[in-house]
């Protein structure tokens, strides 16, 4: 049994079944076919990962008795590719040490506040028919939090 293979199989309907053996591996195509078809495809699949010595023949044959005309070829081995030089890299990445202090925004709570305020407008609309003033009152310190959250200072 050859190690790397690729089987070829095409019916005059048009449909093809290629099986491609490489390095221990099968890989499996199947194109434009019926039922009938796609069921011995899955056979022959199922047999030829086995590799054993007469798979390869009763494939064909199975692949054969459904009109698929097989034309097999052996694959070359594939060569090793060279190993590829790493270049440097031509960027230098600064320690945060180098400005004294990391840059990001300051702690806050505003972003807790905004999440507080939008929770309770959401809850208002749950309860709307009983207290409809409660969404208001959520929408208007959430747009008051949003507002002190965007003008308060990037750094500390």
């Amino acid at each position: 049994m050859p190690e790397d293979y690729e089987a070829i199989y095409t019916h005059p309907s048009g449909a093809t079944a290629i099986f491609t053996r490489r390095n221990g591996s099968l890989d499996a195509v199947a194109r434009g076919l019926d039922s009938e078809q796609f069921w011995v495809f899955k056979n022959v699949k199922a047999l030829l990962v086995r590799n054993d010595e007469e798979d390869l023949a009763e494939a064909t044959r199975m692949m054969e008795s459904l009109g698929f005309v097989a034309r097999l070829r052996r694959l070359a081995p594939l060569a090793t590719p060279a190993p590829v030089a790493v270049a440097e890299p031509v960027y230098t990445v600064e320690p945060a040490a180098a400005h004294g202090h990391l840059h990001g925004p300051a702690p806050s709570y505003w972003p807790l506040m905004t999440g507080v305020a939008l929770l309770i407008a959401m809850g208002g609309l749950v309860v709307v028919q009983n207290l409809p003033f409660i969404v208001a009152i959520g929408l208007v310190f959430a747009f008051i939090c949003v507002v002190g959250w965007s003008l308060e200072p990037f750094e500390a």
